[in-house]
């Protein structure tokens, strides 16, 4: 699903089949590393708290809207989030 995607340690993302790269902070490197890792994106909230300490409220809308952006980037398509 993700075989198109290079994503080093410390956040920098390359999209070989667009040729575009993105920098993402430790949050975003960390949710993305999870979904190539193959961890499903209902779990990735429990995931979350584990790793960092926030209101689960605004940790949720922050995935979401991070999930938003990938989407829009074409990082992420429908079918890999399912």
């Amino acid at each position: 699903m993700f075989s198109n995607l290079a994503l080093s340690e410390n956040g920098f993302l390359f999209d070989a089949r667009t040729g575009n790269t993105y920098s993402l902070n430790k949050t975003g490197t960390h949710i993305l590393r999870a979904l190539i890792d193959g961890v499903d994106v209902n779990d990735l909230p429990a995931r979350l708290e584990q790793s960092f300490e926030t209101d689960p409220a605004v940790l949720s809308r922050d995935l979401e809207q991070f999930l938003f952006r990938l989407k829009d980037l074409g990082v992420l398509r429908a079918e890999e989030e399912e």
